[in-house]
């Protein structure tokens, strides 16, 4: 009998081994398993540095493990939920298999017994009831690719397969450092280690009585200091929400497809994109305070909060992806140019809200429009990316009430007044910070401006190994001036575009040579005309070439003609 919210010291082997009669399972409403490479080392750490102490006379005879949170299903005595310990428990599941896997390596009878041993016992039971039965998104890789002697080649889908995997190989490769050659003593120290791991990790366990109980342990667990995730927490609190087990299962589905779609993806940005794109931006209270207040204040079905979030989901995923097939030829181009070449994630909520809204092709005429508006403010000015924040989230939620007739022009009517103008962008100075340009953007600024000078049938795809610097990074002896130029690398006059990476020995060249390797084998106008117009280059040189590239610059970032972006 549980005593409820009294706390009981119990270690691994209490919950993991014969001595508990049953399973431990982790409920539906948890997350996959989430630890990555430093959490896993820091355990093994932990276990290790105990080890070593331990074994010295008047060392520790236990190492505390942390605060557990479980609680027995109501109809089956036999299931004990782990409702905050997941990680650990499973982290600990997965050295028991490396321990295994390890001894039955060493092919001696003695090896294999002692693999027999933490087969049977720690990770399944007589009745081959496995010890910890994990999440149902982690619950079949988990099995067949820890739990289960010999594993089962299985894909690894979505992020926590993979930390699982990675956590093995970690733990692996450490014990199996420290094993010796002599299959013997090499059975005693995977013997010493399940018994510290089984033994000597204490945890203090919370039991709760209800599943409501659970829920409010969980939330009450993050205010004090566990740091959960905000898909997390809003995740429990639908579910503490839910009027049924039937809402909760529902529920559950959409959260999975959420979690497996969006893969390597971060689930907590497209929540803030999400709210962001439905009800503008968040100023002084965080997403989960938000997101659980209008839940509550507009009365909200938990099941259907999370069919809207997996509904907006799917066409947030094909945002991310930018593929053809499911935005077309044009939007793909765009889209991805804004979020993948350019990382640009402030316009998400904008793409969301359009791409819920309208058709493909209207997707790619905003996602136009954001580029110029974007290119003008940000990447050529400099401006404050707050300012261009508000303007794109204040979009996003405006347009979700208009008419879907009139969201195109609204939107180009509001980017037009918040972007620099013609008249602005050509007073930009020709030296200093506004004509510096980051990587990504030099990359997709000059392959645009490359391909406006190109005839429309000669356009080139360009990459990022096309951007060429004209005065190099590794500038060689040649390079007299050096010292003038270097803070003229990442200058919009200093880049162009060729049809291949140069080799290092002419990259690094001096102009001389450089030059003469543009007028002969590059196919492109931009840089035959750079040759052709300048016979040295020097500082004047590329603030000259700065200032002749702007007329340009209007012309391609051009809201009345977004062909060209």
């Amino acid at each position: 009998m549980f005593d409820a919210y009294s706390a009981q010291s119990r270690t691994i082997g209490d919950l993991l081994s014969d001595s508990l009669k049953g399973t431990v399972v982790v409920p539906q409403f948890q997350r996959g398993y989430s630890w990555g490479k430093k959490h896993v080392e820091d355990f093994w750490a932990d276990v290790a540095e105990f080890q070593k102490e331990s074994s010295v006379k008047g060392g520790r005879d236990a190492h505390f493990f942390g605060p557990i949170v479980v609680m027995q299903n109501e109809n089956h005595r036999l299931i004990t939920y782990i409702l905050d310990g997941q990680q650990r428990l499973a982290t600990a599941s997965i050295l028991f298999s490396v321990l295994r896997d390890l001894a039955y390596e060493l092919q001696t009878s003695e090896g294999k017994s002692f693999g027999d041993d933490v087969q049977n016992h720690l990770i399944t039971k007589e009745d081959y009831v496995f010890c910890l039965q994990m999440g149902v998104l982690d619950q079949d890789f988990f099995r067949n690719t820890i739990q289960t002697y010999p594993p089962t080649a299985t894909k690894a889908k979505i992020k926590s397969h993979r930390n699982i995997a990675k956590a093995r190989e970690i733990l692996y490769a450490a014990i199996k450092l420290t094993l010796s050659s002599d299959p013997a003593i090499a059975v005693k120290s995977l013997s010493s280690l399940r018994t510290i791991v089984r033994r000597d990790l204490v945890m203090a366990s919370i039991p709760v009585r209800s599943q409501r109980d659970a829920f409010k342990i969980f939330e009450t667990l993050n205010d004090r200091g566990l740091r959960l995730s905000v898909p997390d927490l809003l995740l429990n609190f639908l579910m503490g929400l839910a009027a049924s087990d039937p809402e909760r299962d529902q529920i559950r589905k959409y959260w999975d497809g959420m979690i497996e779609g969006m893969g390597k993806k971060d689930v907590g940005q497209f929540l803030r994109h999400i709210w962001v794109s439905k009800y503008g931006d968040l100023k002084n209270i965080d997403l989960y305070t938000a997101l659980k207040k209008h839940i509550e204040e507009e009365k909200v079905k938990s099941v259907d909060f999370a069919q809207t979030c997996s509904e907006e989901c799917e066409k947030y995923i094909e945002l991310l992806r930018a593929n053809k097939d499911d935005l077309g030829l044009g939007a793909a181009k765009s889209v991805g140019a804004l979020v993948n070449d350019l990382g640009f994630e402030q316009a998400l909520p904008l793409l969301l809200s359009t791409h819920m809204l309208l058709e493909n092709g209207d997707l790619d005429k905003v996602s136009r429009l954001v580029l110029v508006y974007v290119t003008r403010y940000s990447m050529l000015l400099g401006l404050d990316i707050s300012g261009l924040e508000n303007t794109l989230y204040s979009l996003a939620k405006e347009i979700r009430a208009l008419p879907k007739g009139k969201v195109i022009a609204h939107i180009k009517d509001i980017l037009v007044k918040r972007a620099p103008d013609d008249k602005q962008l050509l007073a930009m100075k020709v030296e200093g910070e506004q004509m510096e340009l980051m990587q990504q953007d030099g990359v997709y600024i000059m392959s645009r401006l490359a391909n406006k000078m190109q005839s429309k049938t000669k356009e080139v795809a360009l990459n990022e190994s096309n951007l060429e610097h004209i005065f190099p990074k590794n500038p060689s002896a040649d390079w007299e001036n050096q010292d003038e130029l270097e803070e003229y690398l990442w200058y919009l006059g200093n880049l162009t575009m060729l049809g291949k990476r140069l080799n290092g020995n002419v990259a690094n060249s001096g102009y001389d040579k450089k030059r003469a390797y543009y007028e002969k084998t590059t196919e492109l106008v931009m840089t035959q005309e750079l040759a052709k117009t300048y016979p040295k280059w020097d500082v004047v040189a590329v603030q000259d070439r700065a200032k002749h590239l702007l007329p340009m610059i209007l012309e391609v970032w051009n809201f009345n003609n977004t062909s060209y972006v």
